[in-house]
Parts: structure tokens; sequence; C-alpha cells
């Protein structure tokens, strides 16, 4: 069966990162507490307690273009620009600016729309099984935006191994703090890093999974340890802030934070941008 294609396709790149330490940090609705495990945050509604927003199953799809006014009235700044609507992407991310349907992941950084990803990689849910497994959902609420990929599986119509991780945006009003907003990610279940299509077998091998930030612009970006390699699956056992699967980064002024314990990476091409992978063609 022929990869779904998607109308608007994206990239995109991070600023530069300010060093500064990291604490996790309240959230809304009433969650149930983080644990060491990364214990998801549910109690959202919907049919799996993730939202009520769900993306069918498919392979490279997107959301509509999602209003996030209600949650953050003054809209979230992100590397210049200040964003009152984002897109959910099937392949672990979310947008600014327009959806993307790449499924084999870029390195950072990228030219094209902003982008925060957890985990970017080809994921495909046409195998079914919701609310059990392969399910894609999002709440807003209030000063709060939760995304969960739950127990997705990858190119072409494989579940044999699962990935389960959330996405939770705060404001500043939650905080309590101007010009800040947290992205907290919370990594329930990394089993595979790499699609059929990316020149993976079984999950792994190929292009593996990005994580991180990147501002679009073809120069900055921040990306989480191990990320573009097998070592990605380390994310739901490491953390920044003391808390196995739990990673936490402060957005202040629309500019990510350097991590301070166990740093990521963080480069600033201020130059000529290395070469990026081009994604391989799917065959039908």
């Amino acid at each position: 069966m022929a990869k779904l294609s998607s109308s608007m396709l994206c990239s995109s790149r991070v600023g530069s990162a300010l060093g500064v330490a990291l604490l996790v940090g309240g959230l809304v609705a009433s969650p149930r507490p983080a644990s060491a495990q990364a214990e998801l945050m549910t109690g959202l509604g919907g049919e799996a307690g993730f939202g009520s927003g769900v993306l069918p199953g498919n392979d490279d799809g997107s959301s509509a273009e999602i209003d996030i006014s209600a949650a953050f009235p003054r809209g979230l700044p992100y590397f210049g620009q200040t964003y009152r609507s984002i897109y959910v992407n099937n392949n672990g991310s979310i947008t600014f600016g327009g959806a993307t349907g790449l499924f084999t992941p870029q390195l950072f950084p990228q030219t094209g729309n902003r982008m925060i990803a957890p985990f970017w990689a080809d994921v495909d849910t046409r195998t079914g099984g919701r609310p059990a497994r392969n399910g894609v959902y999002w709440d807003l609420r209030p000063g709060q935006l939760v995304v969960t990929w739950y127990r997705v599986g990858f190119y072409p119509n494989d579940d044999s191994r699962q990935n389960t991780f959330q996405l939770i945006i705060t404001s500043n009003e939650i905080l309590d703090q101007d010009n800040l907003w947290r992205v907290e990610i919370r990594y329930g279940r990394l089993e595979w890093t790499t699609g059929g299509a990316s020149g993976g077998s079984g999950g792994f091998g190929g292009t593996p999974a990005q994580a991180g930030f990147d501002a679009g612009d073809g120069r900055t970006f921040v990306i989480l340890p191990g990320s573009g390699s097998r070592a990605v699956l380390n994310l739901a056992q490491t953390s920044n802030v003391g808390f196995p699967g739990i990673w936490v980064i402060n957005i202040y002024q629309g500019t990510p934070q350097a991590i301070v314990a166990d740093a990521p990476q963080t480069l600033d091409f201020s130059g000529d941008p290395p070469p990026r992978r081009r994604p391989r063609s799917r065959a039908p």
C-alpha cells in the first residue's frame, strides 16, 4: 500500500540556548503525579483519557490547524514569532506555521516550519486498535496543551514494537513567570527507532529518530541526547530533572534554554549548514 502523502511538507530549526537550571513545575488539569517511570498525564477526557482531539489511523498524516488561543491567549513566542496555532503530526512532532508529512527524520538544523519533536520518526498507526494502541491525541485547556502518542507502531503497518511519549506545554500564567513557557516531554515506552522506508528493519537501523527543537532557519537547534542514533531509546531511562523518562526545557523569550544535567547537544551553525539527509523514496 502506498504511503500517504501530505499536502504540507516542512522542516524546522531551533535557536541558541542559554544555560539555566530546569525544574519540574506544577501542571494543571489535576494530572496523576509523574513517577520515576515517566507516568503519562491522563484524566483529560476522550476515549483514552488523553483528550478529545485524535488523529485517525494513518501514515504520515497531520491534524488540521489547531487554534491554541483558548489555552494561550497571548500565543506562544517561538524563535522570533508568536504563534496562536499548531499542527500535530503523526510522525512524532508538532509544528508551527504548517504541517509536515516527512517520514525520514532529517538532521537538524532544518529550513522551514519551526518544530518541537519529542520523537520524530516514521510512525504508522494504520494497524488500529485504539484506544489500547496506535493513538495520537491532544487536549487543550487554559494554560496547557498535551499531545500524546500512545503505543504507536512504525512503517509499514507494524506495531510489534511500540513507542509511547507525551508532550506537555505549560503557559507562563500557570508558571507565574513572565516571558516563559515550559515544554515537558515524558517517555513512557520506547521500543523502536526507525521505519522501513527510512532504511530500518524491524524498527531499527537506517536513519533513527530525532528528538529536540528546531527553529527552521537552517542554523540553530537543540537535540536531546542520542538523537539520530539507536541511543535515542535511552531517553526513556534518562532525564535532566531527576525523573527517568522526563525531560523539561524552559522557553524563555521564545528561545529554548540549555539543559544543565545530562546536557543535550546544542549547536548554532552561523556559517554553512551541514549537509542534510534526504528522505528515501517509499515503494508502494
